[in-house]
């Protein structure tokens, strides 16, 4: 008997091994290094190969059932933000700087906060749960950044060029912030999403977003079946903040107008 699975894709496709994971959130259990090198003899380049640790892995996007608990990717170290590492390291940055004040982050100023004092990697490990994504464009997904690729030459480009490279990044640090989410209400995000639009295109657009994604309760909340009374767009009906037009099914917020005053 054949198996009804999903068809493969002919798209998309990477060039190293990533693993099934596309989205997702675990705790870092460590990053130990590993000395490799390019080549062999006289031309070998020596570099280190760091293997992220995670554990208490929750799978968000996969393109296969994944039930472990633990999960690892490499990512060769490099002073390069043009990088695989540097795209990590700049994305967690990103995240991690959301706790600090524009005064914090500014040069010219008392309070400044210098890079060296900022949150590391070393703060996160065994604690923070972090959220990794894998920049591909996909289903969502960032889009790849431009990365050098020595392999990818033609006659103007003979020892290779800038081009669209899946790379692993850090979109949220628990008890941090998400990336681009500096200041923003998850709920009050999703309740701005729903309003004009069906059950079907708030849902579809509302899982991509990575400040809804990393509040899990809203996440369940949206994610439960279509009839549920716990279901997000739902629940906002019944409490009389939205209205669904019973013809098109479109979603629309109730606005309350302010009391006037003789």
């Amino acid at each position: 008997m054949v198996d009804e699975i999903k068809i493969p894709s002919t798209r998309g496709l990477i060039d190293f091994d990533v693993g099934p994971l596309r989205r997702f959130t675990a705790v870092i259990d460590g990053m130990p290094k590993e000395a490799k090198s390019f080549g062999e003899g006289a031309n070998a380049r020596p570099y280190q190969q760091i293997t992220v640790n995670c554990s208490g892995v929750e799978v968000i996007q996969a393109v296969e059932p994944y039930h472990f608990p633990v999960f690892q990717f490499q990512v060769n170290e490099s002073n390069r933000k043009k990088s695989r590492y540097g795209v990590l390291s700049e994305s967690f940055n990103a995240v991690a700087d959301s706790q600090y004040t524009p005064e914090q982050l500014d040069p010219s100023n008392p309070a400044f906060i210098k890079d060296s004092d900022r949150m590391s990697w070393e703060e996160v490990i065994g604690k923070n749960r972090i959220g990794f994504v894998l920049a591909d464009g996909e289903d969502g997904r960032p889009e790849p950044p431009m990365l050098f690729d020595g392999r990818a030459t033609d006659a103007e480009h003979l020892k290779g060029q800038d081009m669209p490279t899946p790379a692993w990044s850090v979109y949220s640090i628990e008890g941090v912030g998400v990336a681009g989410g500096q200041g923003v209400d998850a709920t009050e995000l999703a309740m701005g999403m729903l309003d004009g639009k069906t059950l079907a295109q708030f849902n579809k657009e509302a899982i991509a977003n990575d400040i809804i994604k990393s509040n899990t309760g809203l996440l369940q909340a949206i994610s439960q079946p279509p009839t549920a009374a716990g279901n997000f767009a739902n629940a906002l009906v019944a409490a009389g903040k939205f209205t669904k037009d019973a013809t098109t099914g479109i979603h629309h917020k109730v606005v309350t107008e302010a009391p006037t005053t003789a």
